[in-house]
């Protein structure tokens, strides 16, 4: 399966929807199980649909602290490994009315081809929800308690 600019638009298009509108089966779709954000913090690791409704629902109560209500995702570059996998780097902003709200910040995403889509399994310098909420999670993604 290739990888060109238009499945890497697609791509961040698919992982950016879901967090404006509230879409977990969007953002699930693109994800493959076991699924690791790897964040300033530490690992994330969701082995389960449910964790990942979980972890999304925390990601939704972020937005909630946070106002944001634009993420802006710019591809950067890509790599074809001779895996056949696709390491995707791409720039990301939140903004709320047009204001940048944190700090712009870089990541990587890890691309299966699983289907006829791609499908990611980890995501390197991730934005983890504490960040925004100061909540840190447990490896399966749980709020602290």
């Amino acid at each position: 399966m290739i990888f060109d600019d238009a499945q890497f638009e697609a791509f961040l298009e698919d992982i950016t929807v879901p967090f404006l509108i509230g879409d977990v089966s969007r953002w699930r779709a693109r994800i493959r199980l076991p699924f690791s954000l790897i964040t300033q913090s530490g690992p994330v690791t969701l082995t389960t649909d449910d964790e990942v409704k979980e972890n999304f629902a925390l990601y939704l109560k972020a937005k909630e602290a946070i106002h944001y209500d634009l993420i802006v995702r710019k591809p950067v570059n890509f790599e074809t490994c001779p895996d056949g996998t696709v390491i995707a780097t791409y720039h990301n902003e939140f903004l709320y009315h047009g204001l940048r709200i944190r700090d712009p910040y870089t990541a990587s995403a890890l691309l299966h081809p699983d289907d006829g889509i791609w499908r990611m399994s980890s995501i390197l310098n991730a934005l983890g929800h504490h960040q925004w909420t100061g909540k840190h999670p447990y490896l399966s993604g749980e709020e602290e308690k």
